[in-house]
Parts: structure tokens; sequence; C-alpha cells
């Protein structure tokens, strides 16, 4: 069997620590956009059909993204480095996860716009 080659390679946690503090400032303004994007939902056409799912998905995302600013926080924080691994993969996850889910919002939303 062969060996994986990511298992030689040590951790590095300052290039993490690095695309930590990038993201920070990214999902921050990424949760900000989602707010306002739902204010502008919410102020749109009242008989529009795809603000029920679209502001929906928004919220989640608004609230994902501001978990993953809690994440940061903590990763960048704590003293164990196993710990700062694991909220490291996390917040890639849930970024991920935020970032997909809002471009399906938008294509929901420009579906039923246009």
């Amino acid at each position: 069997m062969a060996e994986d080659p990511r298992a030689s390679i040590p951790y590095d946690w300052g290039r993490d620590r690095d695309v930590l503090l990038r993201l920070l400032s990214v999902t921050a303004s990424l949760a900000g956009l989602c707010i306002a994007a739902l204010g502008f939902i919410e102020y749109g056409t009242p008989e529009a059909a795809y603000r029920t799912y679209a502001d929906e998905v928004i919220a989640f995302d608004a609230l994902l993204f501001v978990c993953c600013v809690y994440l940061i926080l903590w990763a960048l924080r704590t003293s164990s480095l196993p710990r700062a691994r694991m909220l490291s993969k996390l917040v890639d996850i849930v970024f991920l996860v935020a970032l997909t889910t809002m471009l399906l919002a938008s294509g929901y939303i420009v579906y039923w716009v246009f």
C-alpha cells in the first residue's frame, strides 16, 4: 500500500494563521452583505415568489458567516495546536458551505427575477 505523501509534511500553523487572518475580514464582509441583501429582498416587490426561499437561505448564510468569524477568532486565540488545526479545518468547511448556499440563493433570485 502506498504511503500518504501528506503524512510526512509537518503542520504549518503560520500558514493557517495567515489564511485565517485574511478570511476573517472576508467572512465579516460577507455576513454584512447577506444582511444587506435581506433588507433589499424585504423592501422589494411584495408579491415576489422568490422571497420565501431566498430570504431564509440568505439569513442562514449570514448565520454561517458569523459562526465562521467566531470560529476564526477562537482558532487564532487558542494555545492548543491540535485544537487550532481542527478549528481551521472546521472554518474551511463552514465557509465553503456558506459560500455554496449563497451561490445557490443568488442563482435562485436571478432565476425568479429575470
